[in-house]
Parts: C-alpha cells; structure tokens; sequence
C-alpha cells in the first residue's frame, strides 16, 4: 500500500522529527539523530533519488548516505537546499509573527476597563479569529510523505524470521521502493513553468530522505517506510529549480502502490521462492499474500486496523441514531479519520531484538513448529515461471486489458491512462515476473491494447507548437503528459439509454392527491413527516411521465427520508410491491 501527505513548511519539520525520523518523540529533540538511532535501533534516515546530485551547487549528497538533523532542517524548516542551507527556487513569503504572538499582543490592547466575564469572552473570541485566519492563510508545501507499507503477511514473516531471513526481506523492500521512486521520477514526477504553471517540465529527479519503522502504534510488526520528497527539483528545460507538480502526484499514487506491491513480490519470489494468493481484506479488496502465512497470525499482527475498524463501527452507529440515515461516502471518510485519531496510541519504543521476542512470544500459539522454522518453511512455495516481456502471448494481454478497462468502465464514465495502468498492474499481481522491467514493459504494453479499444474524447492539438515547447517524443508541454481523456463505447450506448429514458413521457404517475396525503402523514417506521423540500420533490418526481427522474441532494438534505416518501406514494397508488430498489 502506498499513501501521500503533505508537509508544510515548518509544521511539516515538526511532524518529521516528532512522528517520523525520531518515532513518535522518543528522544529530546535538542539530541541528534544518530543519538536516536543507536539507542532504538532504528536504521538511520537515508537519501535517495536523482536529484541528490543537484544538491550543493552540483557537490551532490551520496545516494543511501545517512541523513542529519540539520539537513532536514534545511529542507523542511526553511525549504532550503539540505546540503548548504542556501535558498532555492523562489523565496518564500513567511509569516514571521506566529498566531500565539499576534494573539497576545491583542490581548495587551484590550480596555483595562474590560474585566471578568466580559475580558474572558473577548479573549475567546480573538482566538477564535485568529484560529480562522491561520486557516485562510495555508503554509507553503515543502514536501511530501509517501508511506510505502507492504502487504501484512510479509510484516509477519519479517518480524519471525532468522537475522538472514529478515535482512533479505528488508533489502527487497528497498529495492522495490527504489524501484517505484525511479519511474515516478521518469514518467510522474514533473514541475510548471509559465504563466499560471502552463508549461509542464520535466525534472532531473527528486531528493528523499526514507525512514524505516518496524511497528505499528499496537506494538504489531508493520515493516514500512516513510519516503520524504522535497518540494524542489530542477528542470531538465533550463536548469532552474522550481517545486513539484503535486497534482500529478497525487492522480498517480494508486498506480506507484500497486506497481510496488507487483514488484516487490517478484523481488521476494526470486529471493527466497515464496509463492502468493489472493485474499480479501475486511474491505472487500483483493491484497495479494505469501501462501502459508495464516490468516489468525495476520489477524493478530493486526491489532491496530481491527481497533480502528471497530471504533469506525461505533461512530457510524451513533452517527445513524443521530442523523436518521448513515453516513454518505464523504462523512464514512471522516469517520475513519476520527476513529484513527481517537484510537491512537503513544508508541513504546524498543529495540528491534526486543520487538521480535515479543513477537515471536504471540505467534507461537498459531505455529505448529518454532517461528524461524515456520518462515524457512514459506520457501520455494512458488510453482507459476518467472516471465520475460516476451512471453506473454498478444491474446492474452488482449484479455488482461479487455477485463482492466470493463473494471475500470464500471467506476468511471471517463477515465485516463493511469487509471487503465493502475487495473493493470492489479490484474498482472498473480503472475511472478524475472524483474520490475518486465512486469513494468508487460503493464504498459497492455494498458496501450486496451486504450486502443477505448473511445478518446479529449481534443486533440490542432495549434502550431514551437520547438522549445516540445516533449522529446513531439507532444506539447502546454498539455500534462497523461492529458487524453477517453471512455466506451459501452458506456456512452448507456448514456444514450438515459437520455431516451428522461425523454420518454410515457411512464406511470401518482395524482397529486395522493402526495399530498403522504405529506401530511409519517412515513412508515418514522415519527415524524417529510419536510417541506422533501414533499415537493416527491411530488415532482411521482408527479413525472419522465420514465427517468433524478434527484440531487448534498449529505444531510435527507435523501432518504425523501425516497421513503416516494415509495410510499407509489405504493398507496399502484400497490404494495410495485416499487423495486
């Protein structure tokens, strides 16, 4: 799994030292970080990317070297080359008086005349406002969080495995991160120049610091890694520095986490031979795992995600009794956020040697055999060959790429490439590759198949496009790299179908007599009756010879409420099970 997240300027340092290169606080932060590392245990933040030999006026910072206090500082508190301190790109318009100053010394002019409740009333209120303009106001992005996080039954077999065993799991973890950082700096990664950012430039690379966490806030193994990209990089066009398109980023974010999760499991099968299935995660999405891992042993790795998911439950339940109806696909988001938030925990900080005890200690009840023996026995499981870019035949990428873009036709009425890509590399997962290439050569290859059947219907560039605004394969840099748009012809016969359907005026009615009626009545199982709105758009709706109607209301207009109405009016005319939902 991969997720993103922005760091603003200073907060995103604060952040930094406070949940990430110093695990969730766990030293003074006046102590240097290699004070941190040897005593958790901790690998040290290393640098990473391309970009790195930018850095320093070209002196450039050694790819895996480890990172320091004070070049993070650099980059994330003063958005400043890591390496010298000096500024990059352009400057920075800082606030330089924080929010609790400028409150303070609006306190100081307050009357002295103002006292008790009325002086305590005032206050709230400045902090208030001020709270509100800290909001308007935003602080400049000076880098980006990208958690890659792999699947949770190669966690598990990280944490109880022998120092050998572990080692080589925790390299193919770096290998594939490097991997998918070296594409996203290739094919996603870009910045903007122009007026209003019009021109898309292509980068020499990005500059990384990744740190390693072995645990999850439970104290359950959870190998993952937090890759902090600057907010900086240098045009290949004209050598200027300028920060990243993060839009682009973020399209992509789903397609970098599966491709990662496609190439480190090659990188797992070649080294130790483990072989993967398919299981659904308690969402209902396919996550591939390292057969022989069972599900019980994951399920108690798993102590974090489950007091989430039941904490979730809760608020959704309360959220229902409150609201009458659940929770849109918005507020279900917000949910989620708030059980996270309510359910963390302070982390306890222990050595890696420590952690795998315990660890070790809780897997022994669902382990026939000693936990070492148990990860040695997940070996040379893999029974599928490891493919070339070659061996597939043109019939089958045809096949792969007619289900990605039906897949993909059924969650979007226009979609881009990256989303074809992104279904790809998902249907690809179950087939092990000789390395990343491959399995990136064979995702491309198919993704254009199925584009080919697509329907494109973004324009296409009828201007004149002088030289200097060309990519190096002649598409325009005035549009993104991944503009076109494109859709079915399934699914515009469907839009068709619609249309003929709102058009058509010769679908059954209720009187408005009968309307009228269920508005001043309560509905079935309710204690209360339908608003004034939600009477009239039944009334609009029953009232229709339109064999399609629509209804359109934000999160909490009471659609719901409103559709009981309606069936209810449609029952009383034409009868209980005239209605079907």
């Amino acid at each position: 799994m991969l997720t993103i997240r922005k760091l603003s300027l200073g907060q995103g340092y604060r952040y930094l030292m406070d949940s990430i290169a110093v695990g969730d606080g766990r030293v003074d932060q006046s102590s240097e970080l290699t004070r941190y590392y040897a005593e958790s245990g901790t690998p040290p933040g290393r640098w990473k990317g391309k970009g790195l030999a930018d850095l320093g006026g070209g002196e450039g910072i050694e790819h895996d070297s480890e990172v320091t206090e004070s070049q993070l500082w650099n980059m994330l508190g003063l958005v400043a080359d890591p390496l010298t301190g000096d500024p990059v790109g352009q400057a920075l318009r800082i606030r330089r008086v924080s929010m609790s100053d400028r409150i303070k010394a609006k306190v100081a002019r307050l009357p002295e005349t103002l006292t008790g409740e009325d002086r305590a009333l005032a206050i709230e209120t400045i902090k208030a406002e001020e709270a509100q303009a800290e909001k308007k106001i935003g602080k400049p992005v000076a880098g980006f969080d990208l958690t890659f996080s792999p699947s949770k039954s190669v966690s598990v077999a990280w944490a109880l495995a022998d120092a050998e065993t572990k080692a080589i799991i925790y390299r193919c973890h770096q290998r594939a991160i490097d991997y998918v950082l070296g594409y996203a700096e290739r094919e996603v990664i870009h910045s903007r120049s122009g007026k209003n950012g019009v021109l898309q430039e292509d980068v020499t690379g990005i500059s990384a610091a990744s740190f390693t966490h072995y645990d999850s806030r439970a104290g359950d193994p959870q190998l993952h890694d937090h890759v902090i990209v600057w907010n900086r990089a240098k045009s290949i066009s004209d050598g200027k520095w300028r920060t990243l398109d993060g839009s682009g980023l973020y399209k992509s974010i789903v397609t970098l986490g599966v491709m990662h999760e496609g190439v480190l499991s090659d990188l797992l099968t070649e080294a130790l031979g483990v072989g993967w299935e398919e299981r659904m995660t308690p969402g209902g999405m396919p996550k591939s795992e390292i057969i022989g891992v069972p599900t019980d042993l994951m399920e108690e790795f798993s102590q974090r995600v489950a007091a989430v998911r039941e904490h979730k439950a809760h608020l959704v339940e309360q959220f229902t009794l409150a609201h009458g109806r659940a929770p849109s696909a918005v507020e279900s988001v917000r949910l989620a956020q708030q059980a996270n938030l309510e359910t963390r925990q302070d982390k306890v900080h222990r050595s890696l040697a420590e952690m795998t005890d315990d660890w070790r200690q809780r897997a022994a009840r669902y382990l026939d055999d000693d936990p070492t023996t148990f990860v040695a026995s997940l070996a040379n499981r893999n029974d599928l060959p490891l493919l070339g870019a070659g061996d597939l035949a043109e019939e089958m990428l045809q096949e792969v790429a007619g289900f990605a873009l039906e897949r993909v036709s059924e969650r979007h009425a226009t979609f881009g490439r990256i989303n074809v890509l992104a279904e790809v590399h998902r249907q690809l997962q179950g087939l092990r590759f000789v390395s990343p290439d491959d399995r990136v050569a064979v995702a491309e290859r198919t993704t254009d198949i199925a584009l080919a059947e697509a329907i494109q219907i973004s324009s296409p560039e009828l201007y004149h496009i002088p030289e200097r605004f060309k990519r190096a394969d002649g598409t325009s840099r005035m549009r993104p790299k991944e503009r076109h748009l494109y859709t079915t012809a399934t699914l515009l016969d469907a839009e068709a179908d619609l249309f003929r359907a709102a058009r058509s005026l010769d679908a059954p009615v209720v009187s408005v007599g009968t309307v009228k009626a269920i508005a001043e009545m309560k509905l079935p199982g309710k204690d209360f009756t339908m608003s004034s709105d939600q009477a009239l758009a039944v009334e609009a709706i029953a009232t229709s010879p339109r064999r399609l109607d629509l209804l359109v209301g934000p999160a909490g207009t009471g659609k719901t409420t409103t559709m009981a109405g309606l069936r209810t009016a449609w029952e009383l005319e034409h009868g209980a099970g005239s209605v079907i939902g």
